[in-house]
């Protein structure tokens, strides 16, 4: 009988059983995989994930990024970059396999190469079944396996379709034959509320789209395909690699994360930035606090519900506000950019959110006071009608 079990090895599950492991409680972390192994990513993690780690990631990052040069519909060229770091570029290949690490090196076991095939709650404790045949038992269960993971989908019953499509190409290309450094590429309008992205490696580029699932409307390799043809930046290369995968944004009236014995983080319970898209920050995020509501109620000093609380307290709030930006922006991508060519400050100051230096409400309601003040009258009238607060 361990003390949790961890579905899932990812930054979230990787960092759920180090806390939880460093606190000296049993824990047995088990994931599908075995590390190191590719997952297909963009692979930017803002600054701000520093705040939250206790060791250092500086042998994991491979880029280290100051703003974007940003396009709509791969032309209309503009740099916004600041004086210092926004993001780190990672391959998550080597990121994750360094999260586990520290989660082998704090005493957590750990099972990978093996799919957890089934999962219960059985009042008193909780069970867990493995493809081989093997079962453990547990006092608690913490899902972390992802997008469509096994946890959230049949315990949460979390709705899988509410997320964005993404196709990712990894297209080699070393640091020394680009003619650009520290800075993303990111393109609006390219797809159906969402955007394209060109992220420098050490020896690579992560290029991708991300859209709307139910507006792309199965149309992604279209989308990616127009977009890969037409950056400048892009001419030439080869990405004919390509993988497809789900984004779990978080969406208004999914189930609370908390259900009797079982918690979910990162990914697999929904909780990714519906604006950027970011999971591995509140992949990490999320993980600590659950691992000390757990340790906590181990110790008799907080019910399971206390994460919960922690949520809707701390995430939700920015993730609502980062909806409404997604709204605003992606809903009319031309008028958008047209505002950030006269007014690029706009970007600047939402670098200060990506840093973590400012709320997302603060900035969203600075935003609007903006565009209400332009005599974008379409614009105008669209915010008044559906954003602005009765």
């Amino acid at each position: 009988m361990y003390d949790v079990i961890v579905v899932g090895l990812g930054p979230a599950g990787s960092t759920a059983s180090r806390d939880l492991a460093k606190a000296g409680l049993r824990v047995l972390g088990v994931d599908k995989e075995k590390f190191p192994r590719y997952k297909s990513c963009g692979g930017c993690i803002s600054t701000k994930i520093e705040r939250i780690l206790d060791f250092d990631i500086s042998g994991a990052i491979e880029e280290r990024v100051k703003g974007a040069t940003y396009t709509y519909k791969s032309g209309r060229t503009m740099d916004i970059l600041s004086d210092r770091p926004v993001g780190y570029n990672v391959m998550r290949d080597t990121f994750d396999a360094l999260l586990l690490s520290k989660a082998k090196e704090a005493c957590a076991e750990i099972i990978e190469g093996v799919r957890v095939v089934k999962a219960a709650d059985n009042g008193s404790s909780v069970s867990v079944t493995l493809a081989d045949g093997r079962s453990f038992g547990a006092k608690f269960l913490v899902g972390a396996d992802g997008s469509s993971g096994f946890v959230g989908r049949e315990l949460f019953g979390l709705n899988p379709k509410e997320a964005a499509v993404s196709i990712t190409a990894e297209v080699p290309l070393p640091r020394k034959a680009r003619p650009y450094s520290d800075k993303l590429f990111i393109d609006f309008g390219s797809v159906p509320y969402g955007y394209g992205w060109i992220f420098p490696k050490e020896n690579c580029l992560s290029v991708g789209i991300a859209g709307d699932a139910c507006k792309v409307g199965g149309k992604i390799k279209d989308y990616f395909n127009e977009f890969v043809t037409t950056h400048e930046a892009l001419k030439g290369l080869d990405l004919s690699q390509r993988i497809g995968w789900t984004v779990p944004i978080y969406y208004d009236g999914a189930a609370p994360s908390v259900r009797g014995r079982v918690l979910v983080i990162g990914d697999s319970g929904h909780l990714v930035d519906p604006f950027l898209g970011e999971g591995i920050y509140y992949a990490i995020r999320t993980a600590k606090s659950a691992a000390s509501v757990i340790i906590d109620n181990i110790g008799g000093k907080k019910e399971l519900a206390a994460y919960q609380d922690w949520l809707e307290k701390e995430i939700h709030p920015e993730f609502k506000s980062a909806g409404k930006l997604a709204d605003l922006v992606y809903n009319h991508p031309r008028l958008w950019y047209s505002i950030l060519e006269k007014d690029p400050d706009i970007m600047l100051r939402f670098y200060d959110v990506i840093r973590g230096e400012e709320e997302c409400a603060s900035f969203y309601e600075w935003v609007l006071a903006k565009v209400k003040s332009k005599p974008w009258k379409i614009l105008r009238r669209w915010v008044e009608s559906r954003l602005l607060p009765s």
